[in-house]
């Protein structure tokens, strides 16, 4: 619909530069065209043709040159926006089927266009962290979240107590880079990604390497996992379970002595990986269900029965 205005919008200009045109004094023009024809006809004359950049040359504001390259640019647009008329009266058709084939399974004739967009969407990844990014933005501290979380994991005590409160006896340096950034999904961790300078490789939990699945990252099939990554893998579903957030990017690097140390937990990606369709749709999908898991868990607690006095349940009881 925008866009159908905006070339109304440029038609209606058009238009309007063509009446202009039409209502210019005419003595002028008339004046004008017996000299230039003449001259036309001399140059012919003296050629035997007259050349292409000539005749544009020739072509002056206000003259019927131009009036007619302006009603063409008025057909062109106007087929432009029939085809488009076109293409959005067939997806309309489209989706109204979609609105009868979903009803009927849901015992209706149609069912209504908002729950169609909202039962029909494919699972995303990008799609996921970025609605989780909206709904901590609206947090008093945005970098904090909602709850909390976000100021918990850039303070280096604070997230030594969290792992040693989880049974994760491991070191932490939040100032270090990481070479291994585990992709976690409350408690699941279904990709890995090795770094090392700007090149990344990336492995499953069972150690296959699924090729170059993110475009426009420079992929280094040689980049060798560290002796440590189970227990890397290991911890960050541990932590990642623990977390109030469907989607966790855990860092991780190996010491001198190839003991494993946490660089970070980052809560709130703003660096949302882009992979292909078919990773995108997948880690979306692990998105949903760690999603889900994560409002299960006050659900789990009993945080919908009612509870005299205070009738609410602190973090701790739910996980």
């Amino acid at each position: 619909m925008q866009q159908e205005n905006k070339s109304s919008r440029f038609l209606t200009r058009l238009r309007r530069r063509v009446r202009r045109t039409i209502q210019a004094p005419l003595g002028s023009q008339t004046a004008a065209f017996p000299a230039s024809t003449a001259g036309a006809r001399g140059s012919s004359a003296g050629t035997g043709q007259t050349s292409s950049s000539d005749a544009e040359d020739d072509i002056r504001p206000g003259s019927i040159e131009e009036l007619r390259g302006i009603r063409a640019q008025i057909a062109q647009l106007e087929a432009h926006l029939e085809a488009a008329d076109q293409e959005r009266e067939a997806l309309k058709a489209e989706r109204l089927h979609l609105q009868q084939v979903l009803g009927a399974q849901h015992g209706k004739r149609v069912l209504p266009r908002l729950k169609v967009e909202k039962t029909n969407g494919v699972a995303s990844l990008v799609a996921g962290a970025r609605m989780m990014q909206r709904v901590h933005a609206k947090a008093d501290d945005p970098d904090a979240g909602i709850d909390g979380a976000g100021a918990v994991f850039t303070d280096t005590e604070r997230t030594t107590a969290f792992l040693r409160s989880h049974g994760v006896q491991l070191p932490v340096d939040l100032d270090a880079q990481p070479t291994v950034v585990v992709h976690a999904f409350k408690g699941r961790t279904p990709l890995l990604e090795l770094c090392a300078a700007d090149q990344l490789r990336h492995l499953t939990p069972a150690g296959k390497d699924p090729g170059d699945i993110r475009p426009g990252i420079c992929y280094d099939p040689d980049i060798s996992p560290p002796e440590q990554l189970r227990q890397m893998v290991g911890a960050s579903q541990t932590l990642s379970a623990h977390i109030p957030r469907p989607y966790v990017q855990i860092g991780w690097r190996e010491a001198v002595d190839s003991t494993p140390v946490l660089t970070g937990i980052d809560v709130n990606p703003q660096r949302v990986p882009a992979f292909t369709p078919e990773w995108d749709e997948r880690l979306g999908k692990a998105f949903d269900s760690g999603h889900a898991r994560m409002l299960m868990q006050p659900y789990r607690a009993g945080a919908l029965n009612n509870r005299a006095p205070g009738g609410t349940f602190s973090y701790e009881e739910t996980v």
